[in-house]
């Protein structure tokens, strides 16, 4: 490198060291944990909440074209889900390399990890895109026996391929900005989008483009990403990361290798999760009235995601501010941040659980006007808010280890929850013993309570502190 380029390094490293001590981007590691919560956590509350606002009035103004549509969206999610699972998990992987470099005050490798998880996203997106233009007309036929469903999710799916890019960008530019402490980007990128996805939503449901059916949704989903996808990058050009897009190229094989072997677990975690909701699909596919059924895990999915909003607030925050202090060297101070926010959580939920449970048959008859599906909505609502602590504490404790960098362990807790517990147990309960989607909801309940003490367990054996990443 010449000197005029070790100049513009150093002097790039050394703004963003003073950027990192000032008090906004230091309070991760230094002050009070409870401020730090707070200002991590608030944002990113407000940012699930949206996102969960997204996905509920999908599904609401899904019901205008009757059961076999919000099955149909419900399905089709769940396989856009699984193709994005692997940048979910990258993004996992970039906070974690990301926070513990801010926190180290390595600020080059902070930039050039951005940058080539920027490149890992991109070319994922890429290829995401392809995939699922090419396998999305037969995907729909393993999962559904009514064609009527396969017919509206199919040209769903097609649209959707080309949310993957800019999503993956989005996505990993907003676990960039979580990973400085910055939780107020993310935010406003978020509220974008919501607000033009919800906008489209009605738009193409009620407006007169409304021939398009549920196809209408996608659309709004796809243009709400390429808006977010903008905001982000302009964003990202006025932070302490600014630099990374120019970190893209060349590979840096290094830092995609640690990326890889931390994001590699996460994003098994997801699809193994994802594949075995296609499973409970295939038991629901053999229960009475089986479109009903899955409407009603379509609605209640999307109200469950509604609640845990904040939880997933305070699993990406207690992530951040792990890494960042793991990177710092302040052990007890993240191990105490993981402490406090489970116990938040735990609080929370139990109180959200005791709603949920009283008010589960209005909840029903806001989202569908089906009697089937109001029903079978109504048992999953009150079956499920049972689990709500625990599967807070799965949530909140799962992020946590991730900020660590330990993703491996969490991974077989989730394959042994979903695969060895709720796969089987949902058969027997609803199949065998014929207890029908109640059978489905009560193993969903029990194996995420399993999940939840699992967490519990592996945070406190603080074997996740002796990681070097």
């Amino acid at each position: 490198m010449n000197s005029a380029a070790d100049h513009t390094a150093s002097s790039t490293e050394v703004a963003g060291d003073n950027i990192l001590n000032s008090k906004k981007e230091a309070v991760l590691v230094e002050g009070s944990l409870w401020h730090a919560i707070w200002i991590m956590s608030w944002p990113l509350l407000l940012l699930m909440i949206s996102n969960a606002l997204v996905g509920v009035v999908d599904v609401q103004v899904a019901q205008s074209f009757g059961a076999s549509a919000q099955a149909a969206v419900g399905i089709a999610d769940q396989i856009v889900f699984l193709f994005v699972a692997a940048v979910l998990a990258a993004s996992i992987g970039t906070n974690a390399l990301v926070s513990r470099a801010l926190g180290a005050q390595e600020l080059d490798k902070a930039v050039r990890t951005q940058g080539q998880a920027l490149l890992f996203a991109l070319l994922m997106g890429t290829m995401l895109t392809i995939c699922a233009l090419l396998f999305s007309s037969n995907v729909m036929q393993f999962f559904s026996p009514d064609q009527s469903v396969s017919a509206l999710a199919k040209p769903y799916l097609v649209i959707y391929a080309l949310y993957f890019v800019p999503f993956c960008f989005l996505c990993i530019v907003n676990a960039g900005f979580r990973a400085a402490g910055d939780a107020r980007t993310p935010l406003l990128v978020v509220l974008t989008m919501t607000a033009i996805n919800v906008a489209g939503d009605y738009w193409f449901v009620y407006g007169p483009m409304r021939y398009l059916g549920i196809n209408g949704l996608a659309i709004a989903g796809l243009i709400a990403s390429v808006a977010g996808a903008l905001v982000a990058w302009y964003r990202l050009n006025k932070s302490v990361l600014k630099n990374s897009i120019k970190k893209l190229l060349p590979a840096d094989y290094e830092i995609l290798t640690k990326l890889i072997k931390i994001s590699t677990p996460a994003a098994l975690q997801r699809i193994t999760w994802t594949l075995s909701v296609f499973v409970l699909f295939f038991t629901l596919k053999h229960c009475p009235n089986p479109t009903a059924a899955l409407a009603a895990w379509t609605i209640g999915m999307r109200v469950e995601a509604f609640l845990f909003m904040p939880m997933f607030a305070l699993g990406q925050a207690v992530s951040s501010i792990v890494g960042q202090n793991l990177g710092a060297k302040e052990i007890e101070r993240a191990f105490k941040a993981g402490w406090n926010v489970s116990w938040l959580g735990f609080s929370v939920m139990f109180i959200c659980g005791i709603i949920l449970f009283i008010g589960a048959p209005s909840l029903a008859n806001i989202m569908t006007s089906d009697p089937t599906a109001n029903a079978y909505t109504a048992d999953y609502l009150r079956i499920c808010a049972l689990a709500q602590p625990l599967q807070a504490m799965a949530m909140i404790f799962n992020g946590a280890l991730q900020g660590a960098g330990d993703t491996r362990v969490p991974m077989w807790i989730s394959i042994c929850m979903h695969w060895v517990v709720r796969q089987p147990l949902a058969w027997l309960l609803a199949i065998t013993y014929g207890f029908g989607p109640n059978g489905v909801w009560i193993a969903m309940s029990i194996s995420s309570c399993g999940s939840g003490l699992l967490n519990f367990w592996r945070f406190q054996s603080r074997a996740w502190e002796k990681l070097k990443l």
